[in-house]
């Protein structure tokens, strides 16, 4: 009787030990998401469509808006007017190296006007 429940606990150990090995060893089928999923990082975001590329017209003009936003900030004296060293000391490289030929008057500063003019006369 004794080999009877010695085989009968073995034969119920080895059966319990192959279905754990097989939980173990089983490839998951769950599906993998890159990223978190809930309320507060959803896994399915909308979409948003990238913007489109800027060309011709409004190129120029972010252009334009970009380097006076860069040049009204160099220009902090409030006289709307840019010294040679100014522009190369707020990293105005255009506006410093070609400082002589937009300076048409020979003041020894620039304006806006100047340099937008010294823009359109070049190929």
């Amino acid at each position: 009787m004794k080999k009877a429940l010695y085989l009968t606990v073995f034969a119920l150990a080895a059966i319990a030990g192959t279905a754990q090995a097989s939980d173990v060893t089983q490839p998951s089928t769950r599906v993998v998401r890159h990223g978190v999923d809930g309320p507060f990082f959803p896994a399915n975001r909308p979409v948003t469509p990238a913007p489109a590329a800027s060309t011709g017209d409004t190129l120029q003009a972010q252009a334009m808006a970009r380097l006076k936003t860069n040049f009204d900030a160099a220009a902090a004296t409030g006289n709307g007017s840019l010294t040679q060293q100014q522009a190369q000391k707020s990293r105005l490289g255009y506006i410093a190296n070609n400082f002589n030929q937009i300076d048409v008057n020979k003041t020894g500063k620039v304006t806006f006007d100047d340099v937008k003019r010294y823009l359109q006369s070049q190929p």
